[in-house]
């Protein structure tokens, strides 16, 4: 399995709030996230940064995971523990008030594999039968009102408010995440914050992942300047995962 990741300011923001991590515990399972501050000023990058530090230090350490469940708990409560975290520095420091995080990764291990998501941060995976699609849920204002049937995907894409998040880590005291299994054949996953997705097509997302010429860290670069050259209004961030062909959806070869 092949795991690279990016993470640029872009040509117009002043700092990146975007943090990433792909961590490996000892016994081959890997954890992939990416997590795009909010709060404005240094909230942002704080927020993110506490977030995958901690989570990708927690999971080097894991202990083997007898099953599935098992790794959704112990992701499940250490996303948790960053979330406390992140929200008691807001409390306490008046600079911090308000910061927060998405969180957005994979978690592919010899038990098997499930996608974690909290706030507008995306997983997309490339099926071995060569279908592409997004596998996580939008916490935004406009994607809510579309699950509720009340504005059409064309209506959010154009909405004034698309860019309002309806949930984040370290916003609260507690926090909602997704957590969904995945048990179909999946070659590649691509993670990425909306620096990526927000600017540049999903076609043209999907034309450079099914490149077969190309190497895992050349698509990963592909990616990044395709973002830039749409403008580089985000802070963007990318993890490319590739598995060998053959591979098993849990398997780590």
């Amino acid at each position: 399995m092949k795991c690279y990741g990016v993470t640029d300011k872009g040509l117009v923001r002043k700092a990146n709030q975007d943090s990433y991590i792909i961590s490996a515990n000892a016994y081959g399972d890997v954890l992939a996230i990416v997590a795009d501050g909010i709060g404005g000023g240094k909230a942002g990058d704080v927020a993110s940064t506490m977030a995958t530090d901690y989570i990708g230090d927690a999971f080097s350490k894991s202990p083997k995971f007898d099953d599935l469940t098992s790794a959704m708990t112990f992701v499940r409560y250490h996303v948790s523990r960053a979330n406390f975290q992140i929200y008691n520095k807001a409390q306490k420091y008046a600079i911090y008030k308000g910061m927060g995080t998405t969180l957005t990764g994979v978690f592919i291990g010899s038990v098997g594999t499930f996608v974690i998501n909290i706030g507008d941060s995306r997983v997309y995976g490339l099926y071995d039968d060569a279908t592409f699609g997004c596998l996580t849920n939008d916490h935004t204002w406009v994607m809510d009102m579309v699950r509720a049937g009340q504005l059409t995907l064309e209506e959010a894409a154009n909405h004034p408010r698309k860019n309002v998040i309806t949930n984040a880590l370290g916003v609260w005291s507690n926090v909602r995440m997704d957590m969904e299994v995945i048990n179909e054949p999946i070659s590649t996953y691509l993670i990425c914050s909306d620096g990526l997705y927000g600017y540049v097509p999903q076609q043209a997302i999907e034309d450079v992942l099914k490149n077969d010429q190309e190497s895992t860290q050349f698509k990963l670069r592909r990616l990044l300047a395709l973002a830039l050259k749409a403008g580089g209004y985000d802070n963007v961030t990318i993890i490319l995962i590739e598995k060998e062909k053959g591979a098993s959806n849990g398997s780590q070869q």
